[in-house]
Parts: C-alpha cells; sequence; structure tokens
C-alpha cells in the first residue's frame, strides 16, 4: 500500500480508486493465457502464429479494458465512439490470415484514430458535439492506408475540440490514466491515454504545434510528428494546414516504426505530401525499397545508434522542475554512455524572442487567417447521419449554435474555441500581415532552426519535452485541485517543430517517472526528412533503458472464465 501510495502522489482519492482497483488485481492469482497489458506488434503476432491468440479475442481482450477503466471505474473518457464493426472484422482477418497469411505486420492489430481523421463507418465529430453525427464521404487516406495493411480500426479517440487542449463538447474531460487529478495534454487527449490505458496497441494523433507530442509525454508513450507533409493530410480535419501532421503514437519505438510505414506514403489528394515525398527520393535516395518504392522506417532500428554520434542538449528547456531535469540529465547521462557527444546548447535571445516567446505567438495567431477558409471547405465533405440534424457549412453558424444550444449543455464550448472561431470571422489570408508570414517569417525561422544545427554541428537536438509534469485539470466544470504540482514558467520546445515553412519532425521517447508516478518523455529533434536518425536515436535509448511503464491505477482484470 505504501509504495503505491508514493507511486501515484494521490493521496486525496486513492483509497477510493482503489475500490475498483482490487478486484482487477486478482488477475495475479489466475493470469490470462495471453497478457494484453503493453503486448507489442510482435507478442501479438508470435502468439497468432502459436495458436494461443486470435485477432478476434485481442479485440475482445481490449474492448474488456475499456469497459471497466474508459466507460466504468475511472471513466478515463479517452474515446469518442467504438466501432461497432470491430470484433466482426477481426475474424474475418483472422480467417485471412490462415488462408492467405498476413498482409502486414499491422494485420490483425487493433488501432484507434483521433476524431478529426475521416472515417466512413463512424461519424468524425473534431471533438464538437455539432459534428456528433458527420458522415465523411470517405475515409481519410491514412484510414484507407490502415485498413489495406489489415488493421482493425477499433474506434475514434477523444481530442481537444477544434484540436486544441483536452477536453470537448461531446464526451468532456479526458483524464491522465496515471493520475486523475491531471491532463493529458492536447489536442490528441485520448490517442495518449488510451495507448498508455492499454486501450489499443497504435493510435493516431495529429500534430499542429504539439498535439502528438504533448499526450504522448504527458502519457509516458512514444509519439512522433513527422516533417510536415510526409503524412498526408487529405481526409483529416484542418487545424492549421501551414502546420498540421498527423502522427503514430504508440508504447514502444519500434512499434511507432511499423505504424509509420504504412501512414507515410504518396498521396495525389494531398499536394504538399507529393513534395515532400519527391525531396525526400533527393535527400535519402538508399532508403526506399525497390521493391515497394517506399521507405521501410524499421531499417532505423538498431542498438548502437548513439556511438559518435554529436547531440545538441537544449539548456533552455531545463530548470523547471528538478525531478524533471533529474530525469532529463540521467538520460543525458546514459546516450553519452552509449557513445554519444553531448553538446550543451543556450538558444540566442533574437531566436527565441522571434520564435518561441511572444513571437511565437504572433506566429501562430496570424496562420490561423486561414482557419475560416480550410474549415468551410473540409465541412462542405461532409454529411449528416441524421437527416433531421443538418450540419452547419459555415464558421458563423457555429458560433450561433454554440452560443445557443451548446452553451446550455452539459459540455459548454470551451472559450479558447469561441475566441477561435470568433477571431476568424474578421481575418483573412488577404491581409498583408499573413502575406509576410508566409514569404518571410516562416522561410527565416526555418533557416534559423537549421543553422542552429550547423553552428553546433549536432545531428539532433534534445532536451526534455516538458518543463513539468501533467498539470492540474484546469476546465471549471472538472477542476481539482491539487497544491502538489510544480508549475514552471519556463520556455516551452513545442513550437520548434512546426512553427517554419518545413516542418522539423521530433520523437518523444519514456524518460521515466516522477516521485508522483506521473511519466515524461525526452525529445530527439531533428532536420527535416531526418525521421530515420531521430527513429535510430530514440530505438537505442529506449532498448538501453526500457522506462516505459503501465499506469498502476488501471491493472490487468481478471482472466475470463
Amino acid at each position: 500500500m505504501s509504495q503505491l501510495l508514493r507511486a501515484c502522489g494521490v493521496i486525496g482519492f486513492v483509497a477510493g480508486a482503489l475500490l475498483f482497483v482490487s478486484t482487477p488485481l486478482l488477475a495475479q492469482e489466475n493470469p490470462q493465457t495471453f497478457v494484453v497489458e503493453e503486448a507489442s506488434i510482435a507478442d501479438i503476432q508470435k502468439a497468432v502464429d502459436e495458436g494461443t491468440l486470435t485477432y478476434e479475442a485481442l479485440v475482445r481482450m481490449y474492448l474488456a479494458r475499456i469497459a471497466a477503466y474508459e466507460d466504468g471505474g475511472p471513466k478515463i473518457n479517452s474515446i469518442i465512439t467504438l466501432n461497432a464493426d470491430a470484433i466482426k472484422t477481426a475474424a474475418l482477418l483472422d480467417q485471412e490470415r490462415k488462408t492467405k497469411g498476413r498482409r502486414s505486420p499491422l494485420h490483425g492489430i487493433p488501432i484507434l484514430l483521433k476524431d478529426n481523421v475521416n472515417t466512413v463507418d463512424m461519424p468524425t465529430t473534431n471533438g464538437s458535439v455539432i459534428l456528433k453525427n458527420a458522415m465523411p464521404p470517405k475515409d481519410a487516406f491514412i484510414t484507407q492506408q490502415l485498413r489495406a495493411a489489415g488493421a482493425v480500426i477499433l474506434g475514434k479517440t477523444a481530442m481537444g475540440e477544434f484540436a486544441g487542449g483536452s477536453y470537448n463538447s461531446v464526451t468532456g474531460q479526458t483524464v491522465n490514466p496515471y493520475h486523475f487529478k491531471r491532463h493529458t495534454g492536447g489536442s490528441s487527449s485520448g490517442s495518449g491515454a488510451a495507448i498508455a490505458a492499454n486501450f489499443a496497441v497504435l493510435a493516431v494523433g495529429t500534430d499542429t504545434s504539439t498535439s502528438v507530442r504533448g499526450p504522448s509525454a504527458y502519457n509516458g508513450i512514444v509519439g512522433l510528428r513527422p516533417t510536415t507533409g510526409l503524412i498526408s493530410r487529405n481526409g483529416i480535419a484542418p487545424k492549421n494546414l501551414n502546420f498540421d501532421s498527423a502522427g503514430p503514437m504508440a508504447r514502444t519505438v519500434t512499434d511507432m516504426a511499423n505504424m509509420l510505414n504504412v501512414l507515410a506514403a504518396p498521396d495525389v489528394g494531398d499536394r504538399l505530401n507529393l513534395q515532400v515525398w519527391n525531396e525526400y527520393k533527393k535527400v535519402h535516395p538508399d532508403f526506399f525499397s525497390k521493391t515497394k518504392k517506399a521507405v521501410d522506417f524499421s531499417q532505423f532500428l538498431y542498438t548502437d545508434a548513439l556511438q559518435g554520434v554529436r547531440l545538441g542538449v537544449v539548456r533552455d528547456f531545463f530548470g523547471g522542475d528538478p525531478e524533471i531535469d533529474a530525469l532529463a540529465n540521467a538520460a543525458l547521462k546514459k546516450m553519452q554512455s552509449m557513445g554519444a557527444v553531448l553538446v550543451d546548447i543556450t538558444l540566442d535571445k533574437e531566436f527565441v524572442d522571434t520564435y518561441l516567446d511572444n513571437g511565437g505567438k504572433t506566429i501562430r495567431k496570424l496562420s490561423d487567417y486561414r482557419f475560416k477558409a480550410d474549415w468551410e471547405t473540409y465541412l462542405a465533405t461532409l454529411n449528416s447521419n441524421d437527416p433531421k440534424n443538418k450540419l452547419p457549412k459555415t464558421v458563423a453558424e457555429f458560433v450561433r449554435i454554440y452560443e445557443t444550444e451548446v452553451k446550455k449543455s452539459a459540455f459548454p464550448v470551451e472559450d479558447s474555441v469561441m475566441n477561435l472561431l470568433k477571431t476568424s470571422l474578421t481575418t483573412s489570408t488577404d491581409d498583408p500581415a499573413y502575406k509576410e508570414l508566409i514569404e518571410k517569417t516562416l522561410p527565416n525561422a526555418t533557416q534559423a532552426k537549421l543553422a542552429i544545427f550547423k553552428k553546433y554541428n549536432v545531428e539532433a537536438l534534445v532536451f526534455p519535452y516538458f518543463s513539468t509534469f501533467a498539470p492540474p485539470i484546469k476546465n471549471p466544470a472538472f477542476a481539482i485541485a491539487d497544491p502538489t504540482f510544480v508549475e514552471s514558467k519556463k520556455l516551452q520546445p513545442a513550437i520548434l517543430s512546426g512553427y517554419s515553412s518545413v516542418g522539423f519532425p521530433s520523437l518523444v521517447v519514456p524518460m521515466g517517472f516522477g516521485s508522483q508516478g506521473l511519466p515524461m518523455d525526452i525529445t530527439f529533434f531533428g532536420k527535416p526528412y531526418d525521421e530515420g536518425k531521430l527513429i535510430s536515436f530514440g530505438y537505442a535509448y529506449e532498448q538501453a533503458t526500457k522506462l516505459r511503464s503501465p499506469p498502476i491505477l488501471l491493472p490487468p482484470l481478471p482472466a475470463s472464465k
């Protein structure tokens, strides 16, 4: 009991939590034949090959955990919609495997999609109750890719409304599975929490400024924001198409790389995507398989990848919480023992002011000038599965419905969403300031970031992703005071990746836990098209440390009779 109290740091409510945790703990006396918690793709496929597991049984195991901890118990609130055909699909994939073999490593693997990724068989709400019946006419490109690879789309994850925060007007607040007073990061809140809670094997998130890496770091999983455009945005609701990127989220670097193999592919429906792939072939011609004409990202999984590598340690992102600094410094010491050469970096004040601090806020504000046009273009593609409920087609209609009908509901819209919508009604890409952003500011940001790598002669930058652990939930309807939280005013690194003319890839990998049982990730930040390097660095560090652990508040369920 004392160990549980120290690990969780949730003195005020741990007794209540144990009321529903105590029964599942009996699973230790009668273990399942296959342990679904923390199972990797390789674990699953090996068990299927040996005949001790079927994909249908696997889906049922995840659904059981969802029923226990998502719908019941602590109500993590990480999933908006479950796929009614998931069990049937898994059974068909079992049969196909017996007769034809596996389509890919993802054959039969349950995957969750953030609810801004189009699915023809489930609504795509974008976290808005106004879109609870919104049915896309076809799957997003990445959804098509996953289905073709044999993945089981288990459902759609909760997300911050309009891709901001960790609360939405459909299901409310997502809760951190490691600490029920803390939030999950946003906006891929449900994807991060669900994978940490072992509700599926993999999830897709989307990242405009931090929304894959933030929830990954706060939930202790692996998350990659790739070079913008490497993964097609076709069929994904836009937040800010200057920076938007989907990204794979997993419990291991290996599983993340296997998912990236499927997600990252040329798509004629996304012009930027084709441009990025053409450039990728020029930069890395040797990475491409001659038979598949695609990059196999699993080729970068080798354990000695840090030997002789120069890594830039960005000290500006240290100094928030002593516990996080200790975890990061331990991670750096480990990398050094593996042969990495560490170079301390302090960012120039002009760079910080122009691209990260107030300048970063200005970049984001100006880039949002395109939101209204992009969003209304997307809305025009949607239908309603309820003939009596026509979907609005303009931002102005959204504002009206939010201020009238939704305002009176159990989950009213957050002020930040209303600010985005209302501001978009009075801004336009015709503004000279927006033109300067695209033609001058963002290209300059790209060059300024590349200059850091050149100045210090480093192959990647490393730093703790956040300078604090997951903060207390602030939404007034769900907030719980937590005086144990260590607040930080330090500069946050999130916008390093996205706010430039070419998005920079960034990988976060678990680096351990604080005294309250909350996880944090270390970041490997690279130059455009350097996903391979980051995967190799992250994999080498992960294999040498293996600091990922599941939430003890959501233990294994009792074995089925």
